[in-house]
């Protein structure tokens, strides 16, 4: 069996094998047409009229179709549905050829001699189309139950009964390298329940799950379903149902990421992070946009960051005069500046390598291209390292937003929004502290008697898949095997994804009209336990059984939950309903620049707990958490 196997594999019908063998299919089938055309009386039939309507108007008429719609030119043993859709095309236009024949020889002699029927011609067409599709389903059901089964096969249901669900159950079953074997469809659309498509039964999704989890085979589950007919609120309940009772979830890709626009079976990927996070998508509304950065000239610092390089991604599809990227890292800059290449042309925008703390290299920058907006995404971000740095910190988010903030007012820019944090709010560490003091430098610099340029602080909480977001690390973690480190079981956390963070920051940045804080709505808080699970299983692993989770304790300087509200600020809504506007605080800029500038001094000549001192100085509310400068909270007490 197996070296008739291989034979098959290696070798490959001809196509003139199969086209006789469809004549012959279609000799056979005529006698059957002729014995109902005359209801099985065989007195009836005249079997040399039957030869010669069959010798010199069916062959040569099915012979023609055949060569023009190539149904022979497939392989038999992978017959698909568009094999059927090319046979039934091919005895249609034998049919057609063979009634304009009739037509044309009514009043000769030879119709009289070859008594050709019309009713006839249909019948024989009808059992024709049956008797060739039956051929080649035959063949390749022979081939594929005997000479070449596929084992070890993952039984699947597949989520959406529409064209993308049908096209993928069509694909899995005819991939003869696919364990993937489709023992039924999922539909919301309840008027299509106990149907069937493509031989499989529609289910419900309460009888699907009933029907996976009651039997001890191992299920998956396979979503095939344009994303703008599902929620991502959707994706996540059934993605923590199949994660209740450890069935595997994986997607089909959206049909525009299909490789030349066809899909395989290798397409199939595994879910993200980022589709869970179970909120609607957020809807920009580019009007004010639009007319804002029309003809602009617009530098984004942090360019080459996780958050900076969206942002140009978003701003690059706009009308601006020039965007400038500026960013220390090199390499990452390099990378954005080809990636950017290939979207616009190379005069829409240009490159600095350029570090913020450095005054007269930024100056030189802002002489050159004046900007008119600035969006400042450049920061230290992570809190360990910044705990044991304070004076990076303090050097380049404190430093460093103040000579960006400066330079606006002296270029007279329109707006400079700067990308603040949650943990800016009652901060327990130093990192959180620092961006607590650029937010309160630049909010006294718009309190400011007749200033002109804008200032704009947006703050949100973590975001998926950035360069300081807890993903990157577990994936990594997942990918050596474990273990995956979480800091305390209760620990959460607020998460939105990389664009949709930068959305809001540019509706933000143009709603303001300067001092404000617009803080986002950041959805549900997440256990990053839950977060661990998830990206476990997304991975196709079992947590605790495959990848182990270890607690390694709260950080230096890390709290179980961030806040998005200071104490003392409420908010007020905006136009955008995941947008809202904290009332601040008002602040003596004349004071405030007093003790920013003593503050960015004092990294020269005092120790890190002076400055430590001097930023809760700044900051009252700022309280040590699981850090050694926590013994100064209780002095200062």
């Amino acid at each position: 069996m197996d070296r008739l196997t291989r034979l098959f594999e290696k070798y490959n019908l001809p196509r003139k094998f199969i086209l006789l063998a469809d004549l012959a299919i279609i000799a056979i089938g005529f006698p059957v047409a002729y014995l109902l055309r005359y209801n099985l009386d065989v007195s009836k039939i005249s079997f040399l009229q039957a030869l010669l309507q069959l010798v010199f108007l069916a062959l040569p008429s099915y012979l023609f179709a055949f060569v023009c719609c190539g149904t022979y030119r497939g392989v038999i043993r992978y017959s698909t549905m568009g094999d059927s859709i090319r046979l039934f095309k091919a005895t249609g236009l034998a049919a057609i050829i063979e009634l304009i024949a009739i037509a044309l020889m009514r009043s000769t002699v030879l119709a009289g001699q070859m008594g050709i029927s019309g009713s006839l011609v249909v019948i024989h067409a009808v059992i024709s189309v049956v008797l060739l599709t039956g051929f080649r389903l035959t063949v390749r059901g022979l081939y594929q139950s005997y000479l070449s089964p596929r084992k070890n096969l993952t039984p699947v249901m597949i989520f959406g009964a529409g064209d993308m669900g049908q096209i993928a159950a069509n694909v899995f079953e005819n991939d003869r390298n696919s364990n993937i074997s489709v023992i039924g469809f999922i539909d919301d659309n309840k008027s299509l329940t106990g149907k069937r498509l493509a031989g499989k039964i529609i289910y419900s999704e309460n009888e699907a799950f009933e029907k996976m989890t009651v039997q001890s085979t191992d299920y998956e589950l396979i979503l095939a379903i344009n994303p703008d007919n599902i929620k991502p609120s959707r994706k996540k309940e059934l993605f923590d149902r199949c994660l209740k009772y450890k069935i595997k979830i994986r997607e089909v890709p959206p049909v525009n990421k299909w490789i030349d626009g066809k899909f395989n079976t290798q397409q199939v990927r595994n879910l993200k992070i980022e589709d869970l996070l179970g909120r609607d998508p957020i809807i920009l509304k580019q009007d004010k946009i639009v007319k804002g950065v029309k003809g602009a000239v617009v530098l984004v610092t942090g360019a080459a960051g996780s958050i900076g390089s969206e942002i140009a991604r978003q701003l690059i599809t706009f009308d601006l005069k020039q965007l400038i990227l500026v960013d220390q890292a090199e390499s990452p800059l390099y990378d954005l500046q080809n990636e950017l290449q290939k979207k616009v042309q190379p005069e829409k925008f240009r490159v600095e390598v350029a570090n913020i703390t450095d005054r007269h290299r930024m100056r030189q920058i802002f002489m050159k291209y004046l900007p008119e907006y600035v969006f400042n995404a450049a920061a230290y971000k992570h809190v360990p390292l910044m705990e044991a740095i304070p004076y990076e910190a303090i050097r380049v988010n404190v430093g460093g937003t103040r000579i960006l903030a400066d330079l606006s007012v002296r270029f007279g820019v329109k707006k400079f929004v700067m990308i603040s944090t949650d943990k800016a709010v009652n901060p327990t560490n130093i990192m959180g502290a620092s961006k607590r003091i650029c937010e309160i430098y630049i909010q006294a610099l718009a309190q400011s008697p007749h200033m002109v340029t804008q200032f704009i602080t947006t703050r949100f909480g973590n975001v998926l898949g950035s360069n300081g977001s807890v993903v990157p690390l577990f994936r990594k973690q997942i990918e050596a095997g474990g273990p995956v480190t979480v800091t305390h079981p209760d620990i959460i956390r607020y998460f939105m994804t990389i664009p949709e963070a930068c959305q809001l920051v540019l509706e933000a940045g143009f709603m303001g009209k300067g001092g404000e804080i617009y803080v986002f709505d950041m959805g549900e808080p997440v256990k990053i336990y839950d977060l661990a699970v998830k990206m476990i299983s997304l991975a196709g692993l079992k947590p605790e059984t495959d990848i182990p989770i270890q607690f390694t304790g709260l950080r230096p300087g890390e709290k179980l939950f961030e806040e998005l509200l200071a104490n003392e600020e409420n908010t007020i809504p905006t136009h955008h309903p995941k947008i809202k506007a904290a009332k601040v605080r008002r602040h003596n800029f004349s004071v405030v620049e007093l003790a920013v500038d003593g503050l960015i001094k004092a990294i020269q000549t005092e120790s890190e707990t002076e400055l430590v001192l001097r930023m809760k100085a700044l900051v009252p509310e700022f309280i040590s958490k699981n850090s050694k400068y926590c013994e100064y909270d209780e002095v200062l007490v």
